[in-house]
């Protein structure tokens, strides 16, 4: 469980990172100044996609329920996003975006229709568990008391 809180802590600081580099300063400035602009406003949905996936995982984890785990997720994205942009926003060369903030909570969205859609896709193959079933009994053969 500290794992995972420390990979979700590790990728927002990236994400805070990467939201107040300045185009054309430093090293990571550089970088940023290679992409093309359209392409840096989308890779807000992927990559706050990726936050709120890990955040819902992490919930899992914990043993909230999915409905909780995907709400939260979602809140968490969009209100990381919302404090990413307001640092941009002091950050020199760059601007605060409505857009932006949008397509983070689209990535939320999105990512919490999957972690949906993973649910209902494994309880709706029980052929899976029944291939599963058989080894098991095997292997546990002889460890049960009667």
């Amino acid at each position: 469980m500290l794992l995972m809180a420390a990979v979700i802590l590790g990728y927002m600081l990236l994400l805070i990172g990467l939201a107040v580099a300045s185009p054309g300063i430093g090293f990571t400035g550089t970088l940023i100044s290679f992409v093309p602009d359209n392409w840096r406003d989308w890779a807000h949905v992927p990559a706050y996609g990726l936050l709120a996936w890990l955040a819902i995982q992490g919930f899992r984890l914990r043993g909230w329920p999915l409905p909780y785990a995907m709400l939260c997720g979602i809140l968490l994205t969009a209100v990381f996003g919302l404090w990413t942009e307001v640092a941009q926003g002091f950050a020199p060369g760059r601007e605060t975006s409505l857009h932006d903030l949008l397509n983070d909570t689209v990535g939320g969205m999105m990512a919490a229709t999957l972690v949906l859609w993973q649910c209902r896709l494994s309880r709706s193959t029980p052929s899976l568990i029944l291939m599963r079933a058989p080894r098991l009994r095997r292997l546990m053969k002889g460890t049960l008391s009667r």
